[in-house]
């Protein structure tokens, strides 16, 4: 997937947008992405996955339900960007301390390596609050389709691929992904700005208000009953 492709996803997966200020092209590691740049709208339903934490414990889409999450993209042994992301998180960990109804969740894109155990370490750095925090891994190709197609975010192993996201090795992106209570992308924040710490906190605390919306599954029982 090249930046092209990524752009119109988006475009055609958002609704109104309420866009504090637009930057399409989601960076991936070593990119200059423009300051203050962020994302705000209705973007795809995350969809289910299967995937297992630091603790070695399974986590899926239904883990998370009923709760606003933040989503990064790291791998353990990357000592520039990702460290920047990780460092975020905590410090927003720390400022949401007493919320109950946020979770933090790291979704390896290296997953070969990044084994529960080295995640625990990783972790550890951080402070991370198992409840709270996941740093996941699982299958490489469920990962990379996960991120591509439902977080509409770039990743590539592939060289080819690689050369034209401007990158030399592993592609992904500096993006914080937000999502709401039921599951649905709701903004993309650049990470790596300073002021991402202090914008992601914006949007989280507008979310938090926000009633979560019943579940398609929820929806489909609630139909069939009134037309029963």
């Amino acid at each position: 997937m090249n930046l092209e492709t990524l752009d119109s996803l988006l475009l055609r997966a958002r609704r109104p947008l309420a866009v504090a200020s637009l930057a399409l092209c989601l960076g991936g590691c070593g990119e200059k992405t423009p300051q203050g740049s962020v994302l705000m709208g209705t973007f795809r339903d995350v969809g289910g996955f299967d995937l297992t934490d630091q603790q070695a414990r399974p986590v899926t889409r239904e883990t998370l339900d009923g709760k606003v999450w933040v989503a990064n993209f790291i791998f353990t042994s990357c000592n520039a960007e990702c460290l920047v992301l990780s460092s975020r998180f905590a410090e927003l960990q720390r400022l949401f301390s007493g919320e109950e109804g946020l979770s933090f969740v790291s979704f390896s894109v290296d997953p070969q390596t990044d084994t529960p155990d080295r995640l625990n370490q990783f972790a550890a750095r951080w402070q991370a609050d198992p409840a709270r925090w996941h740093f996941l891994t699982g299958d490489v190709a469920g990962l990379d389709q996960l991120i591509k197609e439902r977080f509409l975010l770039p990743i590539t192993r592939d060289p080819m691929e690689a050369g034209k996201l401007l990158s030399q090795k592993l592609i992904h992106t500096n993006r914080f992904a937000i999502v709401d209570r039921s599951g649905t992308v709701r903004a993309y924040v650049d990470g790596l700005q300073p002021e991402s710490v202090s914008v992601a906190s914006q949007i989280i605390l507008g979310l938090l208000k926000e009633s979560p919306s019943p579940s398609n599954n929820e929806t489909s029982t609630q139909t069939q009953n009134g037309s029963s």
